[in-house]
């Protein structure tokens, strides 16, 4: 069985590597959390609720990148663990139906927009597997990491 620390690291690592690769500005990243949360990504460029009504492609764009950011902590952390579907006691499933209830004209149309970003997700994930665990194992040690540190995590070579 994998420690809920581990899957904390690799969750937390998964939305790092997403914020970074969707144009977020990445501030921290933690896997020390309160009683309600195990950890935590802060970023700074989240755009506020558009209102509701008629969207900009450009607007349209940044919610499915918010939307994908929110999701790839699951995915990473399900990889790890082996574990297949959405884990609908996360508060990140909330805010994702959230998000894709913007990006769709059907509430049935919700879960299979989620099943594809993940599979877009898991292939990204995949191809950058070892900056992710890179990232894990640095959360372990440290339990906390600027966005500066986990720029030069993703930023460096690794062999594998």
């Amino acid at each position: 069985m994998i420690s809920p620390e581990i899957l904390t690291a690799y969750h937390e690592a998964g939305h790092a590597l997403a914020s970074e690769l969707y144009g977020q500005v990445l501030s921290r990243v933690e896997i020390v959390g309160d009683t309600e949360h195990s950890g935590s990504t802060e970023t700074l460029r989240f755009p506020t609720d558009p209102d509701e009504g008629e969207f900009s492609q450009a607007t349209l764009e940044a919610i499915e990148n918010q939307l994908r950011c929110v999701l790839a902590g699951t995915v990473a952390e399900g990889m790890v663990s082996g574990r297949e579907g959405w884990d609908e006691s996360s508060g990140d499933l909330d805010e994702a139906v959230r998000l894709a209830m913007k990006l769709v004209d059907d509430c049935e149309d919700v879960l299979p927009l989620l099943e594809d970003l993940r599979e877009d997700l898991e292939d990204i994930i995949r191809a950058n597997w070892t900056s992710i665990k890179a990232l894990a194992h640095e959360l372990i040690d440290r339990k906390s990491l600027t966005g500066a540190e986990v720029r030069r995590i993703l930023e460096t070579p690794t062999s594998e």
